[in-house]
C-alpha cells in the first residue's frame, strides 16, 4: 500500500485507510507513523480526537442528518417520550401484549381492606395468558420484561429524578409480580380474586341443561383442589350412558374449590414477627375466611344438586326405573295389592293411635307434674306456717323444742296436705299458748306412735327374715357321709384352727376338694348330727381316752399369734331387738317427766342393756329405717 499524501487524508471517508512508510517498518515488525483516519480531522484541532457521545453527534451533523445540534436534542426527547409511553416502542416481539390492537391496558387495582393488588399479569406481559400462565411461561414473561424495563437500559444523562423514580418502581413492580406468581399459596390468593366472583345458573329448566348447567361446570373445573383434570368428569353428549352420568354427579357431589376468600379485615403476615406470630395470624385469617368459603362450598354443593335434577339423562333412567317398579308392582296382581294397601291403612291408623295416646299420656303427664308441684309448693307453705305458729309458743313450759317441731313438719308429705293445714288452723284458732303446746304435743305423740308401728314392723320383718334364715340354714343337705364328717373334722381341728381368717369359707372350700359333694360355709358351720356322726364321736372319744400319768404344764404365752376376737358387748341380739321395740311402745315420750328417766325406764325391760345402750341402739334403728325408706 502506498504511502498516503495529505491531500488523499483529506478525500471522502471511503477512501481513507491507515497511512504508514515502508521503508521505516523495522525488520520483522511493522511501526504505526499515523493516526486513524477521521472524517472529523479537518474539523478537529491536530492534538484532539472526537469520541463517544460527541463523536456521534458531530457526524450526525456533518453528515446532514440533522442542521445543528439543538434538532438533534429535540429529536432524542421526543424519542425518549414515545419510549416512556409503550414498552412496544422498544419491544421487538410482535406478539407481545402492547402489539395486539385489542389490548386495553391493565386491570384496575383489587382493594380488600388493607390489602391491594395491582395487576400482576399485566405487568409480566402475560394479560393475556392470566391464570393459564405456567412456570414456563412465567420464567421466560419475567426474564424478557426484565432485560427491556431495568432502569439501567432506559436512564440518560437527561433523564429526570421524578422519571428515574417511575423507572425504578416500575422494575420493583415487575420483581414483586414475578415473586408472587412463583409463590403457589400467593398465587392462589391473587388467582382467587382478580377472578370474577362464581356464578352459578340456579334457576335453569331441562331444556337448557346442556347450553346453561354445563358450561359452569366447565368454569368450575379451574378450582378443582385434586389431581387431575375435573374436566374429564363432565358428560356433555346427551346420548351418554348412565352410568357415566352417575359418576359425573358422585364427582362433582364431593367436588372440593381451592379458591380463597380473602377478608377484608386480615392482618399482613409480614407484620409478625416471629414464626409463631405467623402461625397465629394465619389461623386468625383463616377464620374470618371460612364464612365466604362455606357460602361458595353450599352455592356449588345446590347448583350440583338442581344440575342433577335437571338432567334430562337422570330424568329418562328415573322415569325408567318408575315404570319398571310399576310394572313389578301390577305383576303381582290386584288382590295382593289391595292387602298391601289395606295393611298400609290400618299400620297409619295404629300409628295415629299409638301417637295421639302417647300425646295423651304427655299432656297427662305434664298435669300430673303441674299438680304435684302444685301441692308440695302448698306443703312448703304449710310447713312454714306450722313453723310460724309453733313459734308462737316458743319458750313456753312444755314446747318440743324447734327439732322436734322440725321432725313434726316433715313427716306430712303432699298426701297429708290437707291434714297439716287442718293442723295449722286449729293452731291458728289457739292464742293461748298452753293449747299451742298441747296441740304440738298432741301430734308429736301421734308421729311417735305411728314411728313406734314401724318399729314394730321393721323389728318383725327383721324376725321372720332370721327365722326364715334359721329355716333355710337347716334345710341344708345333712352330714350323714363318715368320711365326709371325717374331712370336717380334719379342716376344723387342723386345718383351720380357731381364729383362722374366713375360717368357715376355708373349711368348706377343703371339705369340697377332697369331698363328694359341694358344701357352703354355713353348712360347714351347723354341728352334723345322726347315726354316722354318733359312731364317729363315739370313735373319736375312744381314741383319745388314753390315760394322763403327768402333771399339766402350765402355757404362760399364747398358743397361737392369732388374735381372737371377743365377743362385741355392744352386740345386740334378736330378743334383745325385741324387748328394746316393745319397751319403746310400751313407754311413750309423754309418759315421762325427763328424756333420760324414760330411758332407764326402757333399759329395765331390755336384759342386758343400759340407757345409753338402748338410746344408741333406737338412733341405730331410726336411721337403718329412713335409708330404707328413702
Amino acid at each position: 500500500m502506498a504511502v498516503l499524501t495529505a491531500e488523499q487524508l483529506s478525500e471522502p471517508l471511503t477512501r481513507l485507510r491507515i497511512g504508514y512508510d515502508p521503508a521505516l517498518v523495522p525488520a520483522g515488525g511493522a511501526e504505526v507513523i499515523g493516526q486513524c483516519a477521521s472524517p472529523l480531522a479537518d474539523a478537529m484541532p491536530s492534538n484532539i480526537e472526537a469520541a463517544g457521545r460527541g463523536f456521534h453527534e458531530k457526524i450526525l451533523i456533518k453528515t446532514g442528518a440533522f442542521a445543528s445540534r439543538e434538532e438533534l436534542h429535540r429529536s432524542q426527547s421526543a424519542a425518549r417520550l414515545s419510549r416512556k409511553a409503550s414498552v412496544a416502542s422498544f419491544q421487538s416481539d410482535a406478539d407481545a401484549q402492547e402489539n395486539d390492537p385489542n389490548y386495553k391496558g391493565p386491570k384496575p387495582d383489587i382493594k380488600i381492606g388493607t390489602m391491594v393488588w395491582e395487576d400482576h399479569y399485566d405487568i409480566m406481559g402475560l394479560g393475556r395468558e392470566r391464570h393459564l400462565a405456567d412456570a414456563e411461561a412465567i420464567r421466560v414473561a419475567y426474564r424478557t420484561r426484565s432485560l427491556m424495563l431495568h432502569p439501567d437500559k432506559l436512564i440518560t444523562p437527561d433523564t429526570t429524578e421524578e422519571e428515574k423514580e417511575r423507572l425504578d418502581d416500575r422494575f420493583k413492580a415487575l420483581n414483586t409480580a414475578n415473586e408472587l406468581l412463583n409463590d403457589a399459596k400467593k398465587r392462589r390468593v391473587y388467582d382467587s380474586v382478580d377472578a370474577p366472583p362464581t356464578k352459578l345458573p340456579m334457576k335453569f329448566e331441562t331444556e337448557d341443561f346442556f347450553d346453561k348447567a354445563i358450561p359452569a361446570f366447565h368454569s368450575l373445573c379451574r378450582w378443582f383442589d385434586g389431581k387431575g383434570d375435573a374436566a374429564k368428569f363432565i358428560e356433555s353428549d346427551p346420548d351418554a350412558p348412565y352410568e357415566k352420568v352417575r359418576k359425573m354427579y358422585e364427582f362433582w357431589a364431593k367436588f372440593k374449590s381451592w379458591r380463597e376468600f380473602p377478608h377484608e379485615d386480615e392482618e399482613d403476615l409480614e407484620s409478625a414477627e416471629d414464626r409463631w406470630g405467623r402461625r397465629q395470624i394465619e389461623q386468625e385469617n383463616k377464620k374470618k375466611r371460612e364464612k365466604s368459603k362455606k357460602e361458595d362450598t353450599d352455592k356449588i354443593k345446590r347448583f350440583v344438586e338442581r344440575a342433577e335434577e335437571k338432567d334430562p339423562r337422570v330424568i329418562k333412567k328415573r322415569m325408567e326405573d318408575k315404570e319398571a317398579r310399576e310394572a313389578k308392582k301390577k305383576a303381582k296382581g290386584a288382590g295382593k295389592r289391595e292387602a298391601e294397601e289395606a295393611a298400609k291403612k290400618a299400620a297409619e291408623e295404629e300409628a295415629a293411635k299409638a301417637a295421639a295416646a302417647a300425646e295423651e299420656a304427655k299432656a297427662a303427664k305434664a298435669n300430673a307434674k303441674k299438680e304435684l308441684d302444685k301441692q308440695k309448693k302448698a306443703l312448703r307453705k304449710e310447713k312454714a306456717r306450722l313453723r310460724e305458729q309453733s313459734a308462737r309458743a316458743d319458750g313456753w313450759v312444755g314446747h318440743p323444742g324447734e327439732d322436734d317441731v322440725e321432725e313434726l313438719a316433715n313427716s306430712f308429705d303432699v298426701q297429708r296436705c290437707d291434714e297439716i293445714k287442718a293442723l295449722n288452723d286449729e293452731l291458728e284458732a289457739n292464742e293461748n299458748e298452753d293449747a299451742i303446746v298441747a296441740v304440738l304435743t298432741r301430734e308429736l305423740a301421734k308421729l311417735e306412735g305411728a314411728k313406734s308401728e314401724e318399729r314394730k314392723a321393721a323389728a318383725d320383718a327383721a324376725a321372720k327374715r332370721a327365722e326364715a334364715e334359721t329355716k333355710e340354714e337347716q334345710k341344708s343337705a345333712p352330714w350323714d357321709d363318715e368320711d365326709e364328717i371325717k374331712l370336717l373334722d380334719k379342716a376344723c381341728n387342723q386345718k383351720f384352727p380357731m381364729g383362722t381368717k374366713d375360717r368357715w369359707e376355708r373349711v368348706a372350700e377343703y371339705v369340697c376338694e377332697h369331698g363328694a359333694r359341694p358344701r357352703t360355709a354355713k353348712e360347714a358351720g351347723v354341728k352334723p348330727t345322726g347315726d354316722d356322726y354318733v359312731k364317729f364321736q363315739a370313735a373319736r372319744d375312744k381314741k383319745g381316752s388314753a390315760e394322763v400319768k403327768d402333771a399339766a404344764t402350765e402355757r404362760k404365752d399364747s398358743f397361737t399369734d392369732v388374735d381372737v376376737k371377743m365377743n362385741d358387748p355392744n352386740a345386740w341380739s334378736q330378743d334383745q331387738t325385741k324387748a328394746l321395740a316393745a319397751a319403746i311402745e310400751a313407754v311413750p315420750k309423754t309418759a315421762a317427766a325427763k328424756d333420760a328417766d324414760r330411758w332407764k325406764m326402757i333399759a329395765t325391760a331390755v336384759p342386758g342393756k343400759d340407757a345409753k345402750q338402748c338410746f344408741t341402739r333406737y338412733k341405730e334403728m331410726k336411721e337403718a329405717h329412713k335409708a330404707a325408706k328413702a
